[in-house]
């Protein structure tokens, strides 16, 4: 099977499920594992695909996201390939997505081991005191990512509450004035997609001075599939510290 993935947590999910060498063709930000990665052409990034190249590696399934990829892209992409698309928007639906892979791909059997892992975690994960927090995802404008959304679910998996309800948009953006009023406990700041650095901790710890503010890397947190098990480990770590 030719393989196309065109959401990099996916891309890494493929490689634990065995099926690196059915990679045809992968984005440029498809970088773990990078050694089992290396060598496989690029075909874009994920919200702009090359069409003519991954149409020249005929693919017999395409994989996207509906986060990470354009909804026109995916309906163009539908009219020449067999696409599949996921949306995970909790942990529980990654066992689901995993279980699925291994169905598209002839992999039931290892799909089914990691399911199992992230149902085991996901079981065994404890909520503590109730954390109100603000996961800010962009710089220019700030924005940050609400209830309702994959990120919000694992912090609050162990007891974090979101400062941005999920009625609204799930990425809405904000400002230091709307975030003081907010009054989140923590705020996290990730380096991905924005690469939030030094000075952007510093500022928001000026800003929010009651409010602790910390770096964390941002795929274990925002990437799913057999990333989750990493994402479960890292967010109940930070929970425990702060609470």
């Amino acid at each position: 099977m030719r393989i196309v993935s065109l959401c990099p947590s996916i891309t890494e999910s493929l490689v634990a499920l065995g099926l690196g060498g059915s990679l045809a063709g992968i984005t440029r930000y498809c970088v773990h594992p990078r050694e089992a990665l290396e060598g496989i052409p690029r075909v874009g990034g994920t919200k702009n695909p090359d069409f003519d190249a991954i149409a020249a590696l005929a693919p017999d399934l395409v994989l996207c996201n509906a986060e990470e990829n354009r909804g026109a892209d995916v309906a163009a992409l539908s009219k020449r390939h067999r696409v599949d698309v996921s949306h995970p928007t909790r942990v529980a639906d990654v066992p689901p997505l995993l279980r699925r892979l291994g169905e598209l791909t002839e992999t039931g059997d290892v799909a089914e081991g990691w399911a199992r892992a992230v149902e085991e975690k996901l079981s065994a994960a404890r909520a503590g005191r109730a954390v109100r927090f603000a996961y800010l995802i962009w710089k220019g404008p700030w924005m940050a990512a609400a209830a309702g959304t994959y990120i919000s679910d694992l912090l609050e998996t162990f007891g974090g509450v979101n400062a941005f309800p999920a009625a609204g948009a799930p990425w809405p953006k904000t400002d230091e004035e709307e975030l003081a009023a907010l009054e989140p406990e923590l705020v996290v700041l990730p380096d991905e997609p924005f690469p939030f650095g030094d000075a952007d901790r510093a500022h928001w710890a000026r800003a929010l001075p009651s409010a602790r503010v910390v770096r964390v890397p941002g795929e274990d947190f925002c990437w799913h599939g057999v990333r989750t098990l990493r994402g479960l480990a890292a967010a109940g770590a930070l929970l425990a510290e702060v609470a």
